[in-house]
């Protein structure tokens, strides 16, 4: 009887199949059959078709997180400066309390997601949505750390 598929397994397919390998290469990566690749790879709507095609719908993908990355440090950092200014007008202690708790969230949510930019210029989208999830809810248990 086969091994039973991990979120490891998935999580590195998806890794692989964003640097563009194909399904033969990430089956002997993994130590895996081909067709527990393929079925890893259809439960999370991957397609090993296209060869050139693929890579290219990867890069452009990989930019496009980049860009959205970038828009929700920016979303993230001006949520802060507004819970800020809220601060200064709150009708009551609590809310005040409430914004700042607000603004510090959202500057670490900022602060979080500008560091993993930096850090992910040349990863993979998959990589770094997975370390993002990381960053901010902590690795679940038994996840490798570093995605």
């Amino acid at each position: 009887m086969a091994d039973p598929i991990t979120d490891a397994d998935r999580a590195a397919v998806r890794r692989l199949h964003a640097e563009g390998k194909s399904r033969n290469q990430i089956a002997r990566e993994l130590g895996r059959g081909a067709a527990t690749v393929s079925k890893i790879a259809a439960a999370e709507g991957l397609a090993f078709s296209g060869g050139a095609r693929v890579a290219a719908a990867t890069e452009a993908r990989t930019a496009d997180a980049a860009v959205r990355r970038e828009q929700l440090a920016d979303d993230a950092l001006d949520g802060a400066l507004a819970q800020v200014e809220r601060v200064g007008v709150a009708d009551s202690a609590r809310d005040a309390r409430d914004y700042a708790t607000a603004a510090r969230a959202l500057t670490e949510v900022h602060a979080k997601v500008a560091e993993l930019a930096r850090n992910t210029k040349s990863s993979s989208a998959g990589g770094m949505l997975d370390r993002l999830a990381d960053a901010l809810l902590g690795p679940q248990d038994g996840a490798p750390d570093g995605g």
